[in-house]
Protein backbone atom coordinates (compact mmCIF):
# COMPACT_ATOMS: atom_id res chain seq x y z
CA UNK A 1 0.00 0.00 0.00
CA UNK A 2 0.88 3.76 -1.05
CA UNK A 3 2.33 6.07 2.61
CA UNK A 4 -0.24 9.30 1.53
CA UNK A 5 1.61 12.12 2.82
CA UNK A 6 1.00 14.01 5.58
CA UNK A 7 -1.45 17.35 6.08
CA UNK A 8 -0.75 20.26 8.18
CA UNK A 9 -4.05 21.15 10.13
CA UNK A 10 -5.01 24.16 11.86
CA UNK A 11 -7.83 23.26 14.76
CA UNK A 12 -9.92 26.37 16.85
CA UNK A 13 -8.87 25.46 20.43
CA UNK A 14 -10.06 27.72 23.59
CA UNK A 15 -6.47 29.67 24.00
CA UNK A 16 -5.96 29.99 20.17
CA UNK A 17 -5.36 27.79 17.14
CA UNK A 18 -3.59 24.11 17.77
CA UNK A 19 -1.32 22.97 15.17
CA UNK A 20 -1.34 19.64 14.30
CA UNK A 21 -0.58 17.20 11.76
CA UNK A 22 -2.85 14.42 10.08
CA UNK A 23 -0.97 10.98 9.04
CA UNK A 24 -3.76 9.52 6.69
CA UNK A 25 -4.70 6.39 7.26
CA UNK A 26 -3.03 3.97 3.85
CA UNK A 27 -6.66 2.01 3.89
CA UNK A 28 -8.82 3.69 1.48
CA UNK A 29 -11.66 3.44 4.10
CA UNK A 30 -13.78 6.49 4.31
CA UNK A 31 -14.63 5.59 8.33
CA UNK A 32 -11.27 4.20 9.16
CA UNK A 33 -10.68 4.97 13.01
CA UNK A 34 -8.58 8.05 14.56
CA UNK A 35 -5.58 8.12 16.77
CA UNK A 36 -5.29 11.12 18.47
CA UNK A 37 -1.66 11.49 19.96
CA UNK A 38 -1.18 14.18 23.32
CA UNK A 39 2.58 15.03 23.78
CA UNK A 40 3.97 15.37 27.54
CA UNK A 41 5.32 17.45 29.65
CA UNK A 42 7.67 20.18 27.77
CA UNK A 43 7.40 18.20 24.49
CA UNK A 44 6.20 18.53 21.11
CA UNK A 45 4.27 16.58 18.94
CA UNK A 46 7.32 15.57 16.70
CA UNK A 47 8.43 13.44 20.27
CA UNK A 48 11.84 13.71 19.27
CA UNK A 49 11.33 11.63 16.30
CA UNK A 50 9.42 8.86 18.10
CA UNK A 51 5.66 10.54 17.83
CA UNK A 52 6.68 10.28 13.65
CA UNK A 53 7.39 6.59 13.44
CA UNK A 54 4.61 6.15 15.61
CA UNK A 55 1.88 8.13 13.36
CA UNK A 56 3.49 6.37 10.58
CA UNK A 57 3.21 2.57 11.82
CA UNK A 58 -0.06 3.50 13.06
CA UNK A 59 -1.75 4.66 9.85
CA UNK A 60 -1.61 1.00 8.23
CA UNK A 61 -5.33 0.95 10.25
CA UNK A 62 -6.10 4.49 11.20
CA UNK A 63 -5.35 8.03 10.47
CA UNK A 64 -3.30 9.71 13.23
CA UNK A 65 -3.52 13.26 14.51
CA UNK A 66 -0.69 14.39 16.33
CA UNK A 67 -0.96 18.46 17.40
CA UNK A 68 1.21 20.85 19.74
CA UNK A 69 -0.52 22.24 22.91
CA UNK A 70 -0.49 25.90 23.12
CA UNK A 71 2.57 26.35 25.23
CA UNK A 72 0.69 26.06 28.36
CA UNK A 73 1.79 23.47 31.14
CA UNK A 74 -1.22 23.62 33.35
CA UNK A 75 -3.25 20.36 33.16
CA UNK A 76 -6.71 22.30 32.93
CA UNK A 77 -5.95 23.65 30.19
CA UNK A 78 -4.27 20.76 28.37
CA UNK A 79 -7.52 18.82 29.18
CA UNK A 80 -9.48 21.73 27.57
CA UNK A 81 -7.32 21.29 24.20
CA UNK A 82 -7.61 17.73 23.82
CA UNK A 83 -11.46 18.08 23.71
CA UNK A 84 -11.29 20.75 21.62
CA UNK A 85 -9.14 18.21 19.29
CA UNK A 86 -11.81 15.33 20.27
CA UNK A 87 -14.37 17.98 18.76
CA UNK A 88 -12.27 18.39 15.16
CA UNK A 89 -12.48 14.91 15.09
CA UNK A 90 -16.08 14.08 15.55
CA UNK A 91 -16.59 16.95 13.08
CA UNK A 92 -14.36 16.31 10.10
CA UNK A 93 -14.24 12.05 10.96
CA UNK A 94 -18.16 10.97 12.00
CA UNK A 95 -18.41 7.67 12.28
CA UNK A 96 -15.00 6.86 13.16
CA UNK A 97 -13.91 5.11 16.35
CA UNK A 98 -11.66 7.13 18.05
CA UNK A 99 -8.63 6.07 20.31
CA UNK A 100 -6.43 8.82 22.46
CA UNK A 101 -2.58 8.44 23.40
CA UNK A 102 -1.21 10.26 26.05
CA UNK A 103 2.42 10.50 27.05
CA UNK A 104 3.61 11.51 30.60
CA UNK A 105 1.76 14.64 31.64
CA UNK A 106 -0.32 14.29 28.36
CA UNK A 107 -1.17 11.12 29.50
CA UNK A 108 -2.80 12.40 32.92
CA UNK A 109 -4.82 15.02 30.25
CA UNK A 110 -6.00 12.25 28.16
CA UNK A 111 -7.33 10.24 31.05
CA UNK A 112 -9.64 12.98 32.23
CA UNK A 113 -10.63 13.85 29.04
CA UNK A 114 -11.23 10.04 28.06
CA UNK A 115 -13.38 9.82 31.45
CA UNK A 116 -15.95 12.02 30.24
CA UNK A 117 -16.33 11.17 26.75
CA UNK A 118 -17.69 8.15 26.45
CA UNK A 119 -17.05 7.75 22.49
CA UNK A 120 -13.81 7.19 23.02
CA UNK A 121 -12.65 3.84 22.05
CA UNK A 122 -9.75 2.93 24.01
CA UNK A 123 -6.96 5.01 25.63
CA UNK A 124 -3.35 4.74 25.61
CA UNK A 125 -1.18 6.20 28.55
CA UNK A 126 2.54 6.35 27.40
CA UNK A 127 5.11 6.81 30.30
CA UNK A 128 1.78 8.03 32.17
CA UNK A 129 1.73 9.06 35.90
CA UNK A 130 -1.09 8.34 38.56
CA UNK A 131 0.21 10.69 41.32
CA UNK A 132 1.72 13.87 39.38
CA UNK A 133 2.85 15.58 42.98
CA UNK A 134 5.15 12.76 43.69
CA UNK A 135 5.93 12.82 39.84
CA UNK A 136 7.19 16.74 39.58
CA UNK A 137 8.81 16.70 42.94
CA UNK A 138 10.95 13.83 41.53
CA UNK A 139 11.19 15.85 38.30
CA UNK A 140 11.91 19.56 39.20
CA UNK A 141 13.88 18.50 43.09
CA UNK A 142 12.52 19.57 46.30
CA UNK A 143 13.96 22.75 46.21
CA UNK A 144 12.25 24.01 43.28
CA UNK A 145 9.24 21.99 44.04
CA UNK A 146 8.87 23.64 47.42
CA UNK A 147 9.32 26.88 45.78
CA UNK A 148 6.53 26.71 43.25
CA UNK A 149 4.54 25.41 46.42
CA UNK A 150 5.43 28.56 47.88
CA UNK A 151 4.08 30.92 45.64
CA UNK A 152 7.63 31.53 43.61
CA UNK A 153 7.15 31.25 39.94
CA UNK A 154 9.84 28.85 38.62
CA UNK A 155 12.19 29.97 35.63
CA UNK A 156 13.87 26.64 33.72
CA UNK A 157 16.32 26.65 30.80
CA UNK A 158 17.88 23.63 29.06
CA UNK A 159 18.17 22.02 25.68
CA UNK A 160 14.29 22.39 25.32
CA UNK A 161 14.70 26.02 25.94
CA UNK A 162 13.31 28.38 28.37
CA UNK A 163 9.87 28.09 30.36
CA UNK A 164 8.10 29.60 33.21
CA UNK A 165 6.29 27.48 35.60
CA UNK A 166 4.04 29.28 37.36
CA UNK A 167 2.08 28.47 41.17
CA UNK A 168 -0.77 27.23 39.27
CA UNK A 169 1.22 24.63 37.49
CA UNK A 170 0.86 22.27 40.78
CA UNK A 171 -2.21 23.96 42.54
CA UNK A 172 -3.93 22.70 39.52
CA UNK A 173 -3.79 19.02 39.67
CA UNK A 174 -5.55 19.24 42.78
CA UNK A 175 -8.96 19.15 40.80
CA UNK A 176 -7.86 15.48 39.55
CA UNK A 177 -7.91 12.26 41.22
CA UNK A 178 -6.22 10.39 38.50
CA UNK A 179 -6.39 7.44 40.61
CA UNK A 180 -10.03 7.73 41.32
CA UNK A 181 -10.36 7.76 37.14
CA UNK A 182 -8.58 5.04 36.74
CA UNK A 183 -10.45 3.09 39.27
CA UNK A 184 -13.44 3.92 37.49
CA UNK A 185 -12.04 2.93 34.15
CA UNK A 186 -14.44 0.34 32.81
CA UNK A 187 -15.79 -1.53 29.13
CA UNK A 188 -13.41 0.88 27.43
CA UNK A 189 -9.76 -1.22 26.12
CA UNK A 190 -7.02 0.52 28.18
CA UNK A 191 -2.92 0.10 27.70
CA UNK A 192 -0.62 0.82 29.94
CA UNK A 193 3.15 1.63 27.98
CA UNK A 194 5.76 2.19 30.25
CA UNK A 195 9.49 1.39 30.71
CA UNK A 196 11.11 -0.70 33.42
CA UNK A 197 14.00 1.95 33.49
CA UNK A 198 11.93 4.93 33.81
CA UNK A 199 13.59 7.90 35.64
CA UNK A 200 10.81 10.81 35.82
CA UNK A 201 7.67 7.75 36.49
CA UNK A 202 8.29 5.12 38.19
CA UNK A 203 7.37 1.56 36.66
CA UNK A 204 5.83 0.91 40.41
CA UNK A 205 3.10 3.82 38.96
CA UNK A 206 2.53 1.74 35.88
CA UNK A 207 1.70 -1.48 37.91
CA UNK A 208 -0.94 0.68 40.15
CA UNK A 209 -3.02 1.89 37.22
CA UNK A 210 -3.29 -1.46 35.98
CA UNK A 211 -4.21 -2.62 38.94
CA UNK A 212 -6.49 -0.14 39.53
CA UNK A 213 -8.20 0.03 36.08
CA UNK A 214 -11.32 -2.44 35.26
CA UNK A 215 -11.06 -4.82 32.31
CA UNK A 216 -10.05 -4.87 29.59
CA UNK A 217 -6.90 -3.96 30.06
CA UNK A 218 -3.02 -4.51 29.20
CA UNK A 219 0.19 -3.72 30.51
CA UNK A 220 3.31 -3.60 29.01
CA UNK A 221 6.90 -2.99 30.15
CA UNK A 222 9.54 -2.09 27.78
CA UNK A 223 12.62 -3.80 29.46
CA UNK A 224 15.54 -1.35 29.07
CA UNK A 225 13.31 1.54 28.44
CA UNK A 226 13.68 4.96 30.11
CA UNK A 227 10.80 7.60 30.04
CA UNK A 228 11.31 8.99 26.46
CA UNK A 229 11.50 5.25 25.26
CA UNK A 230 15.72 6.91 23.65
CA UNK A 231 16.38 3.72 22.45
CA UNK A 232 12.78 1.76 22.67
CA UNK A 233 10.79 3.76 20.39
CA UNK A 234 10.04 1.15 17.63
CA UNK A 235 9.59 -1.27 19.73
CA UNK A 236 6.83 1.29 21.58
CA UNK A 237 5.20 2.02 18.97
CA UNK A 238 5.06 -1.79 17.70
CA UNK A 239 3.08 -2.63 20.81
CA UNK A 240 0.50 0.08 20.20
CA UNK A 241 -0.30 -0.62 16.37
CA UNK A 242 -0.97 -4.37 18.08
CA UNK A 243 -3.38 -3.19 20.52
CA UNK A 244 -4.82 -1.22 17.98
CA UNK A 245 -5.37 -3.99 15.66
CA UNK A 246 -6.22 -6.33 18.24
CA UNK A 247 -9.00 -3.74 19.38
CA UNK A 248 -10.15 -3.44 15.14
CA UNK A 249 -10.58 -6.86 14.82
Amino acid sequence: MKIKPEEAIQIQGPYGEIQGILTPCIEENTTAPVLILAHGFRGSMEGGGRAVILAEMAAECCNVIRFNFNGSQILSKQIAEIEAVLDYVRLNFSGSKIFLLGRSLGGAAALVAAASAADIAGLVLWATPNDLQATFRKALGDESYDALLAGQTLYLNDERGELALTPDFLTDFARYDLQVLLRNWRKRPLLILHGEKDETVTVEQARLSFALAGIPKKLVLINGGDHSFTNHGNKAAAEVVAWLKDRLG
